[in-house]
């Protein structure tokens, strides 16, 4: 996790309820669960910067081989800020989403092999 940047002490605009106190790692886990609940991304580990009330997030992930990869990056990107905005009142600026391995099928027994 990287360090807490200093929070500055502003209002929050008319017609916005303010952004509850929340820890980076609990925010990072946020986003992490997030991840996870998407079609064939694993493994998310996060990292969260929050400054004021703007937060940002990077994103690890593995994805399966053979999904397009923009749409995953994507689809993440979308679920982790709608998460952490619903559940933190935080405004996420921007959610990257690096694609750090894929998950390969898991290898077909060979059963073709004839017993002796």
């Amino acid at each position: 996790m990287t360090g807490t940047l200093p929070r500055r002490g502003t209002a929050p605009s008319a017609g916005t309820a303010p952004a509850r106190w929340v820890d980076e790692e609990d925010i990072a886990r946020l986003a992490e669960a997030a991840a996870r609940r998407t079609p064939a991304v694993t493994a998310p580990k996060a990292t969260v910067r929050v400054d004021g009330p703007a937060a940002r997030v990077d994103l690890d992930v593995v994805v399966d081989h053979g999904v397009h990869l923009p749409t995953a990056a994507d689809r993440v990107r979308r679920r982790a800020a709608a998460e952490i905005e619903a559940h933190t009142g935080l405004t996420v600026e921007a959610v990257t989403v690096t694609v750090v391995d894929l998950r390969l099928p898991a290898p077909v027994p060979d059963d073709h092999r004839e017993a002796t």
